[in-house]
C-alpha cells in the first residue's frame, strides 16, 4: 500500500466535522508565528484594552471604511446582541427569514420581543416586495438577516436592500454579512447615505480565526455613541485582540482563503447535484453563496446515520433540511463517497 493510501485510510479514525462553518484551511506558518511572538507581550495583570483603535483602523483599511464606523466585540455575537437589546423589548417585535442565524431568535426572545419570520425555505428565493409587506403589517421595530443567508446560501441584492432601507426608514436595518467573503458584494459602502442600515462582520469564516472570538459592528458614526451605552466594558481579551491586529495586516491572506473555499464549495455542488441526478431515493441540495451547501431529504436519518458511520458530522435541522459545510478537497470526497453510498444503489457484477 502507498503511502497516499496509508494517509487516507488512516484519517479514518477522526471525525471530519462539517456542522460549523469553520474552514478547513489553516492559518499562514508565518503569520501564525508573528502571532505567536506577539502574545510574549501581553501584561497578564491588566484589564484589555476597551478603546481597540488599532484593530479599527486595521479591519476599517480592508473593510473601506473608517474606525469612526466601527464597533468591536466578542464575536459578531455580541455586536447582534447590542442593538438587539437596545432595540428591542418586552411587546417589540422583529423581522427576520425562515430559517435564518439561530441566536436573532435567541436575543429577541431573552430581550422580550417577538421574532417574525418571511419563509425562504419553501420557495428557495426572497421577493422583496412581500417581505416590506409582511413587515408593515406587523409593525416591525428591528430588521434582522444574514447575508448570504446561513443557512440556505440565498444571496439577497443590494438593490433588494436599498428597498428595504427606503421602506423602513424609522427603524434599524441589520445585515449580517458574517459570509460576506464568500459572496463578494456588501452594504457598507451605503452606511453613510442610510444611518438606519447596520452591518455585521466576523473574523471567524473566512478570516479562519474561530477561536478569537472577534467581530464588527460597521455604520454611519452617529449611531455609535449611544450603541456604545450598551455594550459591556472588556468584551474582547488580550490574547484575542494582540492575535487579531497581527493577522489583519494580511488581508491578502483571507481573499486567498476564500477564493479556495469558493472553489471548492464549486466542486462540491457539482458532484451532490450528479447524486442529486442518479439518487434512488429522493436528496436535494442548492446553490450556495456561502462556505456551506444547504440540502433537503425525507430520508434525512438515513443520511445522518450513514455519514457518522463513515466519521462524518454535518448539521441536522429539525425538519426534513441538513447543511454540509466546505471541507478540504479530501474531505469533501469523502462526503460525497458517503452520500454515494447511502443513495445511490451499487450493483455488484460477478466475475
Amino acid at each position: 500500500m502507498g503511502v497516499y493510501n496509508e494517509y487516507i485510510n488512516a484519517y479514518d479514525e477522526y471525525i471530519i466535522t462539517l456542522d460549523s462553518n469553520e474552514i478547513y484551511l489553516e492559518m499562514d506558518k508565518n503569520i501564525l508565528m508573528k502571532m505567536k511572538s506577539c502574545l510574549t507581550n501581553i501584561e497578564l495583570h491588566k484589564y484589555p484594552t476597551n478603546e481597540l483603535k488599532i484593530i479599527k483602523e486595521l479591519y476599517a483599511k480592508y473593510a473601506n471604511t473608517e474606525g469612526k464606523n466601527i464597533i468591536v466585540g466578542n464575536g459578531s455575537d455580541e455586536v447582534l446582541e447590542l442593538v438587539i437589546s437596545k432595540e428591542i423589548r418586552h411587546g417589540k417585535k422583529a423581522l427576520s427569514l425562515g430559517p435564518d442565524f439561530v441566536m436573532y431568535n435567541f436575543f429577541v426572545s431573552r430581550s422580550g420581543g417577538e421574532l417574525k419570520t418571511y419563509d425562504i425555505d419553501k420557495s428557495m428565493s426572497f421577493k422583496v416586495q412581500e417581505f416590506i409587506e409582511l413587515g408593515k403589517k406587523e409593525c416591525v421595530d428591528l430588521i434582522v438577516f444574514s447575508n448570504p443567508n446561513n443557512p440556505t446560501g440565498i444571496a439577497i441584492d443590494v438593490e433588494d436592500i436599498i428597498a428595504i432601507l427606503e421602506a423602513f426608514q424609522d427603524i434599524k436595518v441589520v445585515v449580517d454579512e458574517a459570509y460576506y467573503e464568500f459572496y463578494g458584494k456588501s452594504m457598507i459602502p451605503y452606511i453613510s447615505k442610510y444611518k438606519n442600515l447596520i452591518v455585521t462582520r466576523t473574523l471567524s469564516k473566512a478570516w479562519g480565526l474561530a477561536s478569537l472570538r472577534v467581530g464588527f459592528l460597521i455604520t454611519h458614526e452617529d449611531n455609535i455613541p449611544e450603541l456604545l451605552n450598551y455594550k459591556v466594558p472588556y468584551s474582547i481579551s488580550s490574547f484575542s485582540q494582540n492575535l487579531a491586529s497581527i493577522a489583519l495586516r494580511y488581508p491578502e491572506n483571507v481573499v486567498n482563503n476564500a477564493k479556495q473555499v469558493i472553489e471548492q464549495r464549486e466542486e462540491l455542488y457539482k458532484s451532490l447535484k450528479e447524486i442529486e441526478k442518479n439518487a434512488a431515493m429522493k436528496i436535494e441540495f442548492y446553490p450556495s453563496k456561502g462556505n456551506f451547501i444547504y440540502g433537503r431529504t425525507p430520508h434525512k436519518e438515513a443520511l445522518i446515520k450513514g455519514l457518522e458511520n463513515n466519521g462524518i458530522v454535518i448539521r441536522n435541522f429539525n425538519d426534513d433540511t441538513f447543511r454540509i459545510t466546505v471541507g478540504s478537497p479530501m474531505q469533501n470526497r469523502k462526503v460525497v463517497d458517503g452520500i454515494k453510498k447511502i443513495f445511490i444503489y451499487q450493483q455488484s457484477i460477478a466475475n
